[in-house]
């Protein structure tokens, strides 16, 4: 099997540093010239691959390129809910210095429990792992497959394929835009490609890169763990004096 993973491109939620999961989001006007291109791209690569099927989230930043790709190829798309990016729950829409401002507890619980803290009204990394599990379980082994979502779904779909632990999702950068080729035959996944178009060529352009949102989410996890190792320390020692 080859599974051809594609991230949405850019959006205001992704401009604006929101934990927009299953929250909507419009492309900017970046994200639009981004979409031409990304779509061209998927075309040629169709031609060189033969898509035996198409999947999409039903999250329209998603659904809106393979709708488009499965016009231009004349192939039907098929939407799965599964592909969604993780549930934010109360965090969604927020950004991280607004979730700390409104959660705090519920956001350190998360940091000190990444992946398996059930959030508020939304859901746990690792139940979000195995629905990508399940999803992916269900293709057909000898089928070429391309599948336009989200980080977390690439992320997820990543370490599912590759066997690896699911801490280890934060060593693929996963950029807006991009592709990545997995091969996978008889439980052996192996990563044979990951490419971005020449979006950098665009006239549009937007202040934040890639690299730098990046760094700022490495960074923000790093400070919320230690906030949330401080707090756990100070109430361990609460409980020494009592």
């Amino acid at each position: 099997m080859k599974l051809v993973l594609v991230r949405h491109v850019e959006t205001y939620g992704n401009v604006g540093h929101l934990l927009n999961g299953h929250t909507e989001s419009d492309y900017t006007p970046r994200g639009v010239a981004m979409k031409e291109l990304l779509i061209k791209e998927l075309i040629v690569l169709d031609q060189k691959l033969a898509f035996d099927k198409i999947y999409a989230s039903p999250t329209s930043r998603a659904l809106k390129i393979a709708q488009e790709v499965g016009l231009l190829t004349g192939k039907e798309i098929q939407v799965d809910p599964r592909l969604r990016e993780f549930n934010f729950g109360i965090f969604e829409g927020k950004t991280r210095d607004q979730c700390i401002e409104l959660f705090p507890e519920e956001w350190d619980h998360w940091m000190a429990n990444y992946n398996d803290y059930l959030v508020p009204q939304g859901q746990s990394q690792r139940e979000y792992h195995e629905l990508c599990a399940n999803f992916l379980a269900e293709l057909a082994e000898e089928e070429t497959v391309l599948i336009i979502a989200h980080g977390g779904t690439i992320h997820s779909m990543l370490t599912n394929m590759l066997n690896l632990p699911l801490d280890c999702k934060w060593h693929f950068d996963v950029k807006l835009g991009s592709v990545t080729i997995i091969d996978y035959s008889h439980g052996f996944g192996m990563l044979s490609h990951m490419s971005t178009p020449a979006y950098e060529l665009l006239a549009e352009k937007t202040p934040l890169t890639d690299n730098k949102k990046a760094a700022m989410r490495a960074a923000a996890r790093t400070e919320a763990q230690a906030k949330a190792a401080q707090k756990r320390k100070l109430n361990k020692q609460k409980t020494v004096r009592n």
